[in-house]
């Protein structure tokens, strides 16, 4: 049925078979005849030869709609052909914590890998400042992360939001002070269900608690400071540590009461050895934010618009 395609398309553009048989540098006579049986084939007149110049019937029209559509596709794969297979070089290059490196990219990034199979993405791990400083040398194509990151020739938009929350061994004497505002592990993960929603705790009533706090030059040190000093006190400090899972873990083992980012029980096994209190404070919610160079290659953009419309979707 589309073998003679270009011959019926060149046709309705001269309206004139003697005109597109020169173009096509074929007869007359063979392009009447290919015409002709496409038409038989379809049981119907792509065109109508007593109008002059000759016109298409609104079969005629149709297909011409539909071939060009085609060709638009045929198009389309042949280029993404060709990206594949000068692909082999192409890669994304994505820094960010050790959390989400670990935890959240690459279960996020599956759908992508499937639109782009042809290409490597690294992760790395690393501090906000290093990582920013990575990313305006080129050896980073984008950086995930919780600050704000400024710099000449580039772009930071903000992608998600999270909370600060904080997590006690369930152990702890304070829980049972606490109870109308404690969720337990699933209570937590259901809290945004009807009804599922605890109170704030008033958080002076930690002021004896001991503290596993993150060292310096992490975004949630700075935070769990101001916060504990808005309720009224300075924290008393067992462990300063590198990385929030490790606090995490030694809340698990009711080592001390720890700040951690909200979305860090999704990612984890259950457990019955910790509870998690949310905070009424400014300083428990923070931002995400996606920074590339402003001349970043469409790769890296097409993944920027990914995980856009993935967070719309959340």
């Amino acid at each position: 049925m589309l073998s003679y395609r270009e011959y019926i398309l060149e046709i309705s553009r001269c309206r004139s078979f003697s005109k597109a048989s020169e173009k096509l540098h074929i007869s007359q006579p063979w392009l009447s005849a290919a015409v002709k049986k496409t038409e038989q084939e379809l049981g119907l007149p792509l065109f109508d030869r007593s109008t002059a110049p000759i016109s298409l019937t609104e079969a005629g029209r149709y297909y011409v709609e539909q071939v060009e559509k085609i060709g638009h596709i045929e198009e389309e794969m042949e280029r993404r052909f060709a990206e594949m297979r000068a692909g082999s070089g192409r890669r994304l290059r994505i820094g960010s914590s050790m959390f989400f490196c670990t935890y959240v990219l690459p279960e996020l990034l599956t759908d992508f890998r499937g639109m782009h199979p042809d290409i490597q993405i690294t992760l790395a791990e690393g501090e906000a400042e290093n990582l920013a400083e990575k990313l305006q040398k080129g050896d980073l194509d984008l950086m995930i992360e919780v600050e704000e990151v400024k710099g000449r020739q580039l772009v930071t938009v903000p992608w998600a939001s999270e909370e600060v929350i904080v997590a006690v061994p369930k152990r702890d004497p304070i829980n049972r002070k606490l109870e109308e505002y404690a969720y337990d592990f699933d209570a937590f993960l259901k809290r945004d269900f009807p009804g599922g929603r605890r109170k704030t705790v008033p958080f002076s009533l930690f002021a004896d608690e001991e503290f596993l706090i993150l060292s310096e030059g992490h975004d949630i040190r700075g935070r769990s400071l101001a916060i504990c000093r808005r309720a009224g006190f300075e924290p008393r400090v067992k462990l300063q540590l590198t990385q929030m899972m490790t606090a995490y873990y030694l809340v698990c083992e009711g080592q001390g009461v720890a700040f951690l980012r909200s979305t860090i029980p999704e990612f984890v096994a259950p457990t019955d050895s910790v509870l998690f209190y949310e905070l009424d404070d400014p300083a428990a919610v923070r931002s995400i934010y996606l920074t590339y160079r402003e001349n970043a290659e469409p790769l890296t953009l097409d993944l920027v618009k990914y995980l856009e419309e993935r967070t719309a979707e959340a």
